[in-house]
């Protein structure tokens, strides 16, 4: 209005509309309108200064002061704008559906964009935010963050996406960031332990939006929560809470630290590899402490200081174990001995128990197996696709093959040097023989087998036999046993050839 109260003042004084488009920088056309307003209303120019600033904002400006907006059709639409503002919180409602209903409704509708900007202007003009006062101590939130991390996995290569869930203590914005496998309830309440036990207390209420692990079925005034989330505040202490539904201001300050963690975590560590959620959540502990020990915006003390000056005594006592969510399950083993907990991950039990009912009791750090009440195998739990299998667990003959998978050339000329030297000269050439040593394994196993069948000495001396031993095969030697040929007598080595004389065989002579 003060520039109003300019634009009046000029016209008591006489001044010219070109000389006030100079000098208020405001068009000959913008000001005629004033003009106009001024001596429709009736009154002196002096006269209107002296009134209030409600009287002449209601003679000097027209409607809400924009052109386009005429009189007929700006009051439809304040009409039903409200309407239109609470039509637009419905799933799934756009602005291009509404504006064609709105367009059915009046024979002189806006543009569209009118129509979209009116509306959004009203939402603006009526978003009301209360600001929430915090106590120390008195409150825990957490929650996901929409964009996860990833992890590669060596084995394929392959980048598996880790759940980011983040933790805040109101008073104090004292923050902590982890990342999750996935959003199970065992990782929840596993990285929600980690988060007291970082803050070293337990704040009296610890509140969330309307998660399925954390509520079972949501109501604004008696919610039904999950068991285990109920187990999980009896263990430490705390009373559960929830936000009302979609209405994320009641756990502003989570939501703040997520936006927080795209900044400042996602940022430092966008241009690293990670290979397992252990050494992902090594680099985001450093980046807890850095976070919350660098000096807050505007102010001279950092999140951690003012934690420990006016929050960290108002906090109740750690319990003296972690809480640890465990998963039953009643299976029957099969002649694999090995059942599967989740996706591709196997996990053995000892061979003789084949056919009968376990129990497996697992949390996130360990899978264990209990029949009849006496704990039969326990392993710690796989991230990663794969078997976990105990040798003690496998039948002898499993056993075997497994030792046999493990046989190296070094392996096979040992054994075989404890048969004989003929038969080490013998495994030498055929492992030789090969393009690829590891082609002849199954070969050397084989003529090693032959000691077992025919004894020792037998083999030694069917190896014997072999001249020159680049000859030396399986088939050769296992024929020589069949035979009984090994048990002949030895030709004598310093015997020579002989070629008796033959009238019919030419001389060199002959080839001159």
């Amino acid at each position: 209005m003060t520039d109003i109260r300019v634009i009046i003042r000029e016209f008591v004084r006489g001044t010219s509309l070109r000389e006030m488009e100079r000098k208020l920088h405001i068009s000959r056309t913008s000001l005629r309108a004033y003009r106009d307003r001024a001596e429709a209303s009736g009154k002196a120019m002096v006269d209107l200064l002296n009134l209030e600033d409600a009287e002449l904002n209601a003679i000097m400006v027209k409607g809400d002061g924009h052109r386009s907006r005429d009189a007929d059709r700006y009051a439809f639409m304040m009409e039903n704008v409200e309407e239109y503002a609470l039509q637009m919180k419905w799933k799934h409602m756009t602005y291009d559906g509404l504006y064609a209903d709105y367009q059915k409704a009046t024979d002189n509708p806006y543009g569209y964009t009118q129509f979209k900007a009116i509306i959004q202007e009203y939402e603006k003009n009526h978003d009301y935010k209360y600001h929430n006062v915090y106590e120390p101590g008195r409150e825990m939130q957490f929650d996901f963050a929409g964009d996860g991390l990833w992890i590669v996995d060596k084995s394929t290569g392959e980048a598996v996406s880790a759940i980011v869930l983040v933790c805040v203590l109101p008073y104090s914005m004292l923050s902590y960031v982890t990342a999750l496998p996935n959003a199970k309830m065992e990782y929840l309440f596993q990285a929600l332990s980690k988060a007291v036990e970082y803050f070293g207390g337990v704040a009296e209420i610890s509140k969330t939006d309307n998660m399925r692990q954390w509520i079972k079925k949501a109501n604004r005034y008696e919610p039904t929560l999950n068991e285990a989330a109920s187990q999980w505040c009896l263990h430490y202490g705390t009373d559960l809470d929830e936000c009302r539904s979609r209405k994320p201001r009641d756990k502003g300050p989570a939501e703040s630290l997520v936006n927080q963690a795209y900044r400042y975590y996602y940022s430092r560590i966008c241009r690293e590899t990670f290979f397992s959620i252990e050494e992902l959540n090594r680099k985001l502990d450093e980046l807890n402490d850095l976070y919350n020990n660098r000096d807050r915006k505007n102010k001279t003390y950092s999140r951690r200081e003012q934690f420990e000056k006016e929050e960290l005594p108002y906090l109740l006592p750690l319990p003296s174990s972690r809480f640890l969510f465990k998963y039953e399950k009643e299976i029957i083993i099969n002649t694999t001995y090995h059942f599967q907990v989740d996706k591709i991950r196997f996990y053995s039990v000892p061979y003789q128990y084949v056919g009968k009912k376990a129990k497996v009791v697992y949390d996130t750090e360990t899978v264990e197996v209990w029949v009849d009440f006496v704990r039969i195998a326990a392993h710690k739990r796989l991230y990663t696709e794969g078997y976990s299998t105990i040798a003690e667990h496998m039948p002898p003959n499993h056993l075997a093959y497994l030792k046999s998978k493990d046989i190296n050339a070094a392996y096979l000329l040992s054994k075989a040097s404890q048969i004989g030297p003929n038969t080490r000269a013998s495994i030498d050439c055929i492992l030789k023989s090969a393009l690829f040593v590891q082609q002849a394994y199954r070969a050397c196993q084989g003529v090693l087998r032959l000691a077992v069948q025919y004894g020792a000495d037998r083999l030694e001396a069917a190896c014997q036999r072999i001249e020159p031993k680049t000859a030396s095969t399986y088939k050769r030697i296992e024929a020589i046993l069949k035979s009984n040929l090994d048990e002949l007598p030895l030709m004598s080595s310093n015997m020579t050839p002989y070629i008796p004389a033959n009238d019919n065989v030419r001389g060199a002579s002959e080839y001159q």
